[in-house]
């Protein structure tokens, strides 16, 4: 399904970066490997995992979940497409 105009707006403009006053809000993750783990073909991609050997000889492992609230302003046309796409449900060998 297309996207419609008015929710091709709401999008950054490309290329986009993340401003540095953003990045001081955030726990800056980029030096680590990470992995989605969303399967193939769903629709909202947005779980992901890292894991890290530590000097300890212990793992870390890190579980990603997305937040789009810095693209997606409450009410916006793309918020209200995202309801409408942003959920999927697996169930036993059916998605």
């Amino acid at each position: 399904q297309q996207f419609s105009e008015n929710v091709l707006k709401d999008l950054p403009s490309m290329p986009w970066s993340i401003s540095e006053e953003e990045l001081k809000k955030r726990l800056d993750l980029r030096d680590l490997i990470v992995c989605s783990v969303d399967p193939p073909g769903c629709t909202d991609i947005d779980d992901a995992l890292h894991c890290k050997l530590l000097s300890s000889g212990n793992f870390e492992v890190g579980v990603h979940i997305a937040d789009v609230t810095h693209f997606i302003r409450p009410g916006s046309a793309l918020d209200k497409e995202a309801v409408n796409r942003g959920t999927t449900v697996y169930l036993v060998d059916k998605r």
